[in-house]
């Protein structure tokens, strides 16, 4: 009797049969998150780029580059995103197999943009001209890859090439093209070294190098925003409650009296932030009750107090993640990019099952709008966002050229001791280059910090420790380029490239 045989149940068992190349690959993924927070050694993304790039060239079909890119992703968001454990097994209450299987089917999602990006390098590659593969199309499609992972089923901007060289050169193309320009750069960094090291083009290959590096230290020298009024004075509060503490109700006067203490030893600041959920409660409940004598004296006072907390009606299907200022309650900001599998359910109906896995308070929050105004704070309008929404600049760029400067808050305690505070730290110090604002962050563990324009940390207390950081933020005016056209020119300059590379191909071999 014949063995079953089936080409696609073959081909899909092979993908995870590694070879001595995919090991490499595996191997480069993970070289890759060395670059990033907190392990911050940038040029190894480089390396690790360079090296993929070299596979994907000698790689003999599609499927090897797909299969190719597919064990690099693994490698790279096996490490750099293990973090989403923590939170789905440690404080989810998810059954250890399954919350290794989801952890696992999570990162081969994401590992298969690069795979797919792997697939698309094969088809439009010339091996006739390694210099335009290398330095043109592989560049295009890492970049392409990215946004499109950005972007489809809600995004999921995770190790960003981009946010790995906030501290070279490089750094000067945020404020331009965003960190998608950074990323374009550091991929046309790894293909020029590989051109120049495998092809032996000295002149073309170093000095395109050094006119990429130069470019993006020169535009590091422009002041695209300029300060505007005397900087305001803050104060972060960072509470630090473990997560497996927050929602129970043996620590929920304990947590409030924590927050109110801090606030008053600070009530000559102009203003005070809370941070995500601070108080874990209906927000109308505890107005009516554990904080209704708190909350009147604070809109007696003139210090701006923005607390993070649940707001909707207790009996409602409907409640949202909202920061209120006690000095006006009426002033609110509602989420609006919610955390996918943490915050909602896609197709709620479809994953009904996987939603009743998570023990998570408040799991199906809804979003608030995209078009919500700054908040009068502290005299200026700052622009507001809420954890996951720091990931994506062109949103928090809808509330410029209002936003004199930005403050958003987080809850790092799901995923704490892992890379994941650090790298969204470092997804704050983007933006605030990107978009020539100031940023004030206030974490419940950590990192509550205060960002400058350049991307730079200015002040920060330390992690895992109740504190409040004083410190002053100044206020901006004026526009970035990336502020103002967003990821415009990128995608103008993919559709050039593809649409050039599309036609080539069906002139040379009449199809597409």
């Amino acid at each position: 009797m014949k063995a079953f045989k089936s080409p696609f149940l073959n081909g899909f068992i092979d993908l995870f049969i590694p070879q001595k190349k995919h090991a490499i690959a595996f191997g480069l993924g993970v070289l890759g998150v060395f670059s990033f927070a907190p392990l911050n050694f940038p040029p190894v993304i480089i390396a690790s780029l360079a090296g993929l790039f070299l596979l994907w060239l000698e790689a003999e079909s599609r499927f090897a580059g797909f299969k190719i890119g597919l064990w690099f992703g693994l490698g790279f968001f096996g490490l750099g995103v293990s973090w989403l454990f923590s939170s789905i097994y440690v404080y989810s209450g998810v059954l250890l197999p399954l919350a290794i299987l989801m952890t696992l089917i999570f990162i081969l999602f994401l590992s298969l943009f690069i795979a797919f990006s792997g697939w698309i390098a094969h088809y439009f590659k010339d091996s006739k001209r390694p210099g335009l593969v290398l330095t043109v199309l592989f560049p295009a499609v890492w970049v392409g890859g990215e946004l499109l992972r950005s972007s489809l089923l809600g995004g999921y901007p995770f190790l960003l090439v981009g946010n790995s060289h906030l501290e070279t050169w490089l750094a000067g193309y945020a404020p331009v093209f965003g960190v998608w320009g950074m990323s374009w750069a550091i991929a046309m960094s790894a293909g020029l070294l590989l051109w120049l090291f495998k092809n032996r083009s000295w002149f073309v290959a170093s000095m395109t190098l050094c006119l990429l590096w130069s470019v993006g230290g020169l535009l590091q020298e422009i002041e695209w925003v300029k300060p505007v009024d005397k900087p305001v004075d803050i104060a972060l509060l960072q509470g630090n409650v473990p997560q497996e503490k927050k929602w129970l109700q043996s620590e929920f006067m304990p947590t409030l009296k924590s927050y109110v203490s801090m606030t008053k030893n600070n009530m000559d600041a102009d203003v005070i932030v809370w941070p995500e959920t601070a108080v874990p409660a209906y927000y109308d409940v505890v107005e009516r009750g554990a904080l209704n004598s708190f909350i009147k004296d604070a809109q007696l006072l003139n210090t701006d107090i923005l607390v993070g907390a649940i707001a909707g009606d207790r009996g409602s299907d409907y409640y949202y993640n909202a920061l209120i200022n006690l000095h006006r309650p009426t002033d609110r900001y509602y989420k609006s990019h919610l955390v996918p599998f943490s915050e909602f359910f896609p197709l709620n109906d479809a994953f009904a099952y996987v939603s009743s896995l998570f023990d998570i308070p408040y799991a199906t929050f809804t979003a608030g709008g995209e078009e919500q105004t700054p908040m009068m704070l502290g005299g200026q309008l700052a622009g507001l966002s809420i954890c996951y929404e720091t990931a994506f600049g062109e949103e928090m760029a809808r509330q410029l050229p209002d936003a004199k400067y930005f403050i958003t808050v987080s809850n790092d305690a799901w995923f704490a001791h892992t890379f994941e505070p650090a790298q969204q730290l470092q997804e704050v110090q983007m933006r605030a280059l990107e978009l020539g604002r100031e940023i004030a962050r206030s974490t419940n563990t950590g990192f509550t910090a205060i960002v400058d324009i350049k991307g730079k940390i200015k002040q920060q207390i330390p992690a895992y420790e109740t504190g409040v950081l004083r410190g002053e933020v100044q206020p901006y005016e004026g526009l970035t380029l990336y502020a103002e056209w967003g990821k415009l020119p990128v995608l103008f300059l993919l559709f050039s490239i593809f649409a050039f590379m599309l036609a080539k191909r069906y002139f040379l071999t009449g199809r597409l």
